[in-house]
């Protein structure tokens, strides 16, 4: 007679709390493709659908619907930034909603946004690298800027988790504080990689050092200049703070190498930008990389509709299943 398995009695009992707001997040973007709501920030779902989703996904058995919300707040409490809202409107007694936290302007807040579409993201400019690569010398070392954001920073915490495999050398300039804190840290190989930063001011809302000129990058001729936006409208781009602005636009007037522009799509809108000026355009750069969806639903997002009118601008050059790799159409901007 066969033995029946009883599954739950290999599950885990939790997740670290790193793992659990990441997967948490996972699930918050997943119910926002696939259903008909402006913002993910309107997307809110019953804890019981939380425990369920990480039963499902991670093999993971939560009981206290309280002891999840007390992991995600040690979790934020940890980082010094909200990450979610708890709501009882509506609730049985010891029951509540999870939604995103709405007010997401910090580095360690965007660093968690639409997780899976900018590690996307990251993992096809760092394919494209490598195989633009293939037949240079490991040893004459790749020159990156990394910009401002935190698509960039999983870009660099792709560099650093592949350094003792990948034998090509890096030589990586950033003020991008998340970036340089992880590509310095004890695990990652750094007969392979070697980091640069300009001096200056930091900004503890961007998570970036501010600096007064941009010296160290004028100097460099680079490989590659990867940068992100917050929106982009009508073919030009703006971030929220004036520094930042600043600084983007004299890299991309100034600085020598292949830009590319990294997006999640998210930042394409028609929503009025009050008092915001461009620091570029999509014609400065090169090259542009965005996620690849592939969704059952039928469920059309606004900012894909928007991106959508700008098709004619780009030619597909790498089409992967994670990733879309386009090359800007400078005749037609």
């Amino acid at each position: 007679m066969d033995k029946k398995v009883d599954k739950s009695s290999s599950l885990k009992h939790r997740l670290k709390r790193k793992d659990l707001v990441m997967n948490i997040f996972f699930m918050f973007e997943e119910e926002y493709e696939k259903n008909e709501v402006e913002s993910i920030w309107d997307i809110k779902i019953p804890i019981e659908s939380v425990k369920s989703y990480l039963r499902e996904s991670c093999s993971v058995s939560y009981r206290s619907n309280l002891w999840v919300y007390t992991q995600l707040k040690r979790y934020e409490d940890e980082l010094g930034v909200k990450l979610f809202r708890r709501d009882h409107a509506g609730c049985e007694k010891g029951s509540f909603n999870l939604s995103v936290h709405d007010r997401m302007v910090k580095f360690y807040q965007k660093q968690h946004l639409y997780v899976t579409k900018k590690i996307k993201v990251a993992n096809g400019v760092y394919d494209k690298i490598k195989n633009d690569s293939n037949e240079r010398e490991p040893s004459q070392p790749i020159k990156i800027l990394l910009g401002a954001g935190s698509t960039n920073f999983h870009l660099a915490n792709i560099l650093a988790d592949k350094s003792w495999q990948d034998p090509q050398k890096y030589s990586i300039y950033t003020h991008n504080l998340g970036s340089l804190k992880r590509l310095v840290e004890p695990a990652v190989n750094y007969n392979t990689i070697e980091v640069f930063t300009p001096a200056g001011k930091i900004d503890p809302v961007t998570y970036t050092i501010l600096s007064r000129t941009n010296e160290l990058y004028l100097s460099t001729d680079f490989d590659y200049i990867v940068m992100g936006t917050s929106f982009v409208q009508h073919g030009s781009l703006y971030v929220e703070s004036t520094e930042e602005r600043e600084i983007k636009s004299s890299i991309l007037k100034k600085c020598r190498g292949e830009k590319i522009l990294i997006l999640t799509k998210h930042e394409f809108t028609d929503n009025p930008l009050q008092n915001l000026k461009a620091f570029g355009q999509l014609s400065d750069y090169d090259t542009v990389v965005v996620p690849r969806i592939i969704s059952r639903s039928r469920v059309k997002k606004k900012y894909d509709l928007i991106f959508e009118e700008y098709r004619k601008l780009f030619t597909p050059e790498i089409i992967h299943w994670n990733y879309i790799i386009l090359k800007v159409v400078k005749s037609r901007l």
